[in-house]
């Protein structure tokens, strides 16, 4: 595993992307389409994460062979340090400064490589296109970590080969291996199936020798080739007609569809592929803004977890929006417990200063807690406002006003207002991801102060605070982590310190280890059963409550006397059924009707299991819906269940040993998941 380690720290990525990765994590809206979306633009990114799924300390017993189950392994969090770790590296690495016309290049060969991979597996009727991407993404690897591990005498060596069946010579002559094998031996330490890695092993022969090899080595093998600059060869053409019989006609159509798109992207991206010299400064700050925003986020829920009471907590948060954006003036409102008023209290008054409706139409503010988005104002705008806004636009001081509403999964919680100027408001408008993620810290943290919220049952209430502590001791380690990393950089990798660095963050990454293990402590083990009812009940609980009374949705739970046991952990579960539920209720018009059920024993082909019942009385499924149901297909959202969602589902419940079927006709959709019988330990 040495090498698959050494992995994570010398494969680059362009700022650009970071920035766009960074934005993704950090947004609550984002999903895992748009996440692995983001991710799967950057083979750097992609390798560094699918890599860190098939460490020991994340390996569940199948090896994540694609980008999205990595992501559903890792989780979000995990994702986010990657990208932070590969970011300060971006800023402070010599490399990346060095040569970045060489990485715009291989960013576009590979991003060229990937697509058309893609596209000639759907072409070409191969199951796996997402699997095809993947190889193609990662073909030019072997390249950076030659590149990153003797960057003068292969940086000559690149520059000197004519073309890439030179440089493989060239390489073997002086290293004994070329930059392909070298690849597909960090793949193998990875977990990488064997034809995946194979794909990328041997995308540098020729036709011939590939000709009867498997699908997707043909697949890598002519997208490469395809994909090298400049007109297609003759020899490309000819390769084209020997593994799939393609005329000169589609294939010359097939690789300008393709490198149409990877330029347009590039321009989006503000990447400059052909330029030579340094990285665009713009892109270098826009990383480094981000940066700086995820530090501040650290530094707010550390502040906020040392702090007791609403009205210091509301004090520590002045403190870092001030450092932050420079703001002076904020005020916090917060709704009542019946999710009736929004009030605020002034410094010093016993007495709430606003007592605001939460109405559609009554103030500003109140419209945007409703409709969970956030809502500037200037000076100009005064006068449409009711007089109520206008009077607590004067008490925040400044030439414009911005409102972020504050949210939690079981409704709405409150509002930030913060008193800015137009150069202030220019600013948070450019970084409102982060005010929005600012905004998620405090609702958690003020949820959690007592007298902020429903008091939680004394079992549920000490299992809440022993995440929290965990949490909140795992905010200085991950600033320990980024400056350590930061500092390792800047050293250089044959300082003498480097080593007791490594026994520094190895000791650092311990003690996470011991704090995750804390935090799942009140949670049944692994493996240990635990009760399907509660966990159904808590999911529709928070439906009921929010997006079902939203739009007057009957949904009602019947649930198994017996009450059945779940002999996997409960996240997978919590999953399926939010997505499950979420279709139900973008399928119904306002007044329909949601049922759940849990059923035990339930017998097929005879095998016992536990049933999950999720039927609504909507409109039904499209054929065409049906006849994909369990695809990443494109949402058909208002007219029945599809998108990634459903596609999340079936993954879940294959990764549980189950079952999961679906019946759909004019009278509505019913989902039936049955999962192995658990038994009590």
């Amino acid at each position: 595993m040495a090498q698959s380690k050494r992995a994570n720290d010398f494969l680059p990525s362009l700022p650009q992307l970071l920035v766009r990765i960074l934005d993704a994590v950090q947004d609550d809206r984002a999903d895992l389409e748009d996440l692995s979306e983001r991710i799967l633009q950057d083979a750097g990114i992609t390798a560094r994460i699918i890599a860190v799924a098939n460490s020991s300390f994340y390996y569940r017993g199948k090896s994540c062979d694609s980008l999205d189950r990595a992501i559903l392994s890792l989780g979000t969090d995990a994702i986010k340090t990657l990208v932070m770790t590969a970011a300060m590296k971006q800023l402070f690495g010599q490399f990346n400064q060095n040569h970045p016309h060489f990485l715009k290049q291989v960013w576009r060969n590979a991003l060229v490589t990937a697509s058309l991979s893609q596209v000639l597996a759907v072409l070409t009727g191969y199951a796996r296109p997402d699997e095809a991407y993947l190889s193609g993404l990662l073909v030019d690897i072997g390249r950076l970590a030659r590149l990153s591990e003797d960057e003068t005498r292969y940086l000559a060596m690149l520059e000197a080969a004519a073309d890439d069946r030179a440089l493989v010579h060239a390489e073997r002559d002086t290293y004994g291996t070329n930059h392909c094998e070298v690849a597909a031996s960090l793949m193998e330490d990875w977990g990488l199936g064997p034809f995946l890695v194979d794909a990328v092993r041997y995308h540098l022969e020729p036709a011939p020798a590939v000709r009867d090899a498997h699908h997707l080595v043909k697949l890598v093998n002519l997208a490469y080739a395809l994909g090298r600059p400049g007109p297609v060869a003759d020899d490309t053409l000819a390769a084209a007609d020997i593994l799939f019989a393609l005329n000169e006609g589609l294939t010359e159509e097939l690789r300008g569809r393709v490198g149409e798109d990877v330029a347009r992207l590039a321009g989006s991206l503000h990447i400059d592929i052909d330029a030579e010299g340094e990285w665009d400064q713009g892109a270098r700050r826009s990383l480094s803004q981000r940066l700086e925003d995820l530090n501040r986020l650290t530094q707010l829920q550390g502040e906020l977890a040392q702090t007791p009471g609403i009205l210091h907590q509301r004090r520590a948060l002045q403190r870092v929006l001030f450092l932050t954006f420079g703001v002076e003036q904020s005020l916090l409102f917060l709704v009542d417990e019946d999710q009736a008023f929004l009030r605020v209290w002034l410094d010093g008054e016993e007495e709430p200063a606003f007592v605001l409706p939460l109405e559609t139409g009554r103030s500003l503010v109140a419209d945007a807690v409703l409709e969970d988005r956030s809502a500037q104002v200037t000076s100009d705008g005064l006068d449409a406002l009711p007089v109520a806004d206008r009077q607590i636009f004067a008490l925040c001081g400044k030439e414009a006003m911005w409102v972020e509403p504050l949210r939690r999964e079981s409704g709405a919680f409150g509002a930030m207002l913060l008193g800015v100027d137009h150069a202030q408001l220019a600013s948070m408008m450019d970084r409102s991801g982060f005010v929005r993620a600012m905004g998620r810290e405090i609702t958690r943290a003020l949820a959690a102060t007592p007298g902020a919220g429903s008091p939680a049952p004394d079992g549920e209430g000490l299992e809440r605070r022993i995440r929290e502590m965990v949490h909140e001791a795992g905010n200085p380690l991950s600033i320990i982590q980024n400056y350590l990393a930061m500092l390792r950089v800047k050293l250089g990798e044959q300082h003498d310190a480097q080593e007791e660095l490594g026994v520094i963050r190895e000791e650092i990454e311990r003690v996470g280890r011991i704090l995750l293990r804390m935090r799942e402590a009140p949670e049944q083990a692994e493996g240990a059963p635990v009760s399907l009812n509660r966990e159904v009940r808590q999911i529709t609980d928070i439906f009921a409550a929010s997006v079902c009374s939203a739009r007057n949705i009957t949904l009602e739970v019947d649930l198994a006397a017996n009450d059945p046991l779940l002999g996997h952990p409960p996240d997978h579960l919590r999953q399926i059924l939010t997505n499950l539920l979420k279709n139900a209720c973008e399928a119904l018009d306002d007044g329909g009707a949601i049922r759940v059920m849990t059923r035990d024993p339930v017998n097929l082909d005879g095998r016992q299991y536990t049933e999950l019942l999720v039927r609504d009385n909507g409109p039904g499924l499209p054929q065409e819906v049906m006849a994909r149901l369990f695809s990443p297909v494109q949402s058909t959202k208002g007219e029945g269940h599809s998108g990634l969602g459903l596609s999340i589902v079936k993954r879940l419940v294959d990764e549980m040993d189950g079952i999961v079927l679906c019946s759909s006709g004019s009278t509505g959709t019913r989902f039936q998941v049955l999962l192995p019988r658990a038994v009590a330990q």
